[in-house]
């Protein structure tokens, strides 16, 4: 999480682990074992290439705000190509590991998106 603390960030990304673990044993489990190499594949390069866009984030070096966002900016260009070609070279793979690839992709978008929902429970949807 950019703006959160560190123990919110723990908290996603041990949240993303979780559910990447538990996904790729279901699969296993089901006999899917292409699935559940492709989300394990996918989840591992998303999880990096975010870490390495948010050190963009950080911005330890002190650089000026324009040169920081021109970096951020060309961080998720960069990481947005690699992970749209990594999903259009997994129809090699067959659909199975496509789809694979694709919720590994989207692992990231589910744990946000489930965050929130609990933050708009707990808050009973006030601002």
């Amino acid at each position: 999480m950019v703006g959160g603390s560190k123990n919110s960030k723990d908290i996603t990304e041990k949240v993303m682990l979780i559910l990447g673990a538990a996904i790729i044993m279901v699969a296993l489990f089901l006999g899917h074992w292409l699935y559940a190499l492709g989300v394990a594949l996918a989840a591992s390069l998303a999880w990096l290439l975010y870490r390495w866009q948010m050190i963009a984030v950080i911005n330890h070096d002190g650089v000026s705000p324009r040169k920081a966002t021109a970096r951020l900016l060309t961080r998720s260009l960069i990481r947005m190509l690699i992970l749209f070609t990594l999903l259009g070279l997994s129809i090699l793979g067959g659909e199975v590991f496509l789809f694979g690839v694709l919720t590994g992709l989207l692992l990231q978008v589910m744990t946000y998106m489930g965050r929130a929902f609990f933050i708009i429970l707990r808050k009973g949807g006030t601002a």
